[in-house]
């Protein structure tokens, strides 16, 4: 269970820094740090940066859906 917290954990700083949140080097060191904890959380990393750019180009907006128009009865 610790484990997999702290794959998860390094896998969010990680997406974090790859949106730019970090300055490079922090960015870098990030990465490397995600790379030494392995599979899991370079897996980890890769799905919540792909949620995190589906996000940016607004996958998960909720939109209203346009009014319907009543008909009425035509009075001819």
């Amino acid at each position: 269970m610790i484990k997999l917290l702290v794959h998860g954990l390094g896998a969010w700083f990680a997406v974090e820094a790859a949106s730019g949140r970090y300055p490079r080097p922090v960015a870098v060191g990030l990465t490397m740090l995600v790379s030494r904890l392995g599979a899991p959380a370079t897996a980890f990393a890769m799905v919540g940066y792909g949620l995190l750019r589906l996000q940016e180009a607004g996958a998960f907006e909720r939109r209203r859906a346009p009014a319907r128009r009543r008909r009425t009865a035509n009075p001819d």
